[in-house]
């Protein structure tokens, strides 16, 4: 899952990156301290892996990932690839989501850029850079397909009926993702528009709370998502020991998941992922987030392509029942272990080893 950080500056960005990351990006009161590309990975917690390896005694543990770009704070016409976050915005067009921070925390010491606090303001106010960015793109790219769709070409016909629907949308100030027709919003996502990428928007607060009045339908409305987390104080956490951290974080009642891992729980659900496992017998255990409803060929191509090309069967088992056996051959002694064929559709949790040929 690679994310992209978009957000007005001193918004917060590159704290929830250092914070996903473990990084050390420069945080300081004043705008533009990012000013290359940041990019950082972090592992996603999923103690079910390590019941998993444990059971089997594999030593190997390989975790999914999430990897981040974070760019400069964004300004106005940053769509237009002014400023140093406007000619940064094309590294995030291979993200498979955007994280839009929104500063939502009081402190006179860290200026707002437009000098007042207004996240809902904020959130509008990039989300027009962002749907400027695309429309020069789409521009651009509707004037290569005008030229073959004059000679008839079925493909650029289709292809320009499409870009017709995403620039309709955009000049009504929508991001692509809402796209009149299904078709448009496909071509929308295949060409890597900014708004047509799915959004988070991460309320940055001064204390544990509520997601600020109007972003919540803000986001509904533009078929995105919100939540609020309080950065700054996980970020200290974050340096903190953990049990000293973990009975901080319960005087505060930041509740059981936060911190990087409620940030990654809320990705996960905003591009509807799922995981499951690898790891039947050494020399490693394996999480793999696929989309929700991902047939289990699919899910042997994310393996290795060959998997998926010369699929066979999938011996599936929910990881619980494996861990309960303590090996996938004492799985199959108890009927817990399933064959399956390539139309099945993985399930959350389950550990399946591929059959396959090439």
């Amino acid at each position: 899952m690679q994310l992209g950080l978009v957000g007005l500056a001193n918004s917060g960005k590159t704290a929830l990156f250092n914070l996903l990351t473990g990084a050390d990006g420069e945080v300081a009161p004043y705008a533009y301290t990012t000013r290359e590309p940041l990019r950082g990975a972090a592992n996603v917690p999923d103690p079910r892996l390590d019941a998993i390896a444990d059971a089997q005694d594999i030593p190997r543990r390989v975790p999914a990932q999430v990897q981040m770009v974070d760019i400069a704070g964004l300004a106005a016409g940053a769509g237009r690839g002014e400023g140093i976050g406007g000619a940064a915005l094309g590294q995030l067009r291979e993200t498979d989501a955007l994280v839009h921070v929104l500063r939502a925390f009081d402190n006179a010491e860290v200026p707002h850029p437009l000098e007042r606090l207004d996240p809902l303001g904020d959130a509008e106010a990039v989300e027009l850079e962002l749907i400027a960015a695309d429309a020069a793109q789409l521009e651009r790219r509707a004037e290569r397909v005008a030229k073959s769709a004059k000679s008839g070409d079925a493909e650029a016909l289709s292809e320009a009926a499409d870009l017709e629907v995403i620039s309709a949308t955009l000049e009504d100030g929508r991001p692509a993702r809402l796209a009149e027709t299904e078709s448009a919003r496909a071509r929308a996502s295949e060409m890597w528009l900014l708004s047509a990428k799915p959004m988070l928007y991460v309320a940055n607060v001064d204390e544990p709370g509520p997601v600020p009045s109007g972003i919540e339908e803000h986001a509904a409305a533009s078929e995105a998502q919100a939540f609020s987390l309080p950065v700054g104080i996980e970020l200290e956490l974050a340096g903190l020991d953990p049990q000293e951290a973990s009975e901080l974080a319960a005087e505060l009642e930041l509740g059981d998941t936060r911190g990087a891992p409620a940030l990654v729980e809320a990705c996960y659900r905003l591009l509807d992922l799922l995981t499951f496992f690898t790891g039947s017998a050494p020399p490693e255990a394996r999480a793999w987030p696929i989309t929700r409803g991902t047939t289990a060929d699919r899910a042997a191509g994310k393996i290795h392509t060959d998997m998926e090309r010369g699929f066979i069967r999938a011996e599936v088992v929910p990881w619980d029942q494996l861990v309960e056996a303590g090996s996938f051959a004492k799985a199959r002694e108890v009927a817990a272990v399933r064959m399956e064929g390539k139309d099945y559709v993985v399930q959350e949790g389950d550990v399946m080893q591929i059959r396959f040929n090439v």
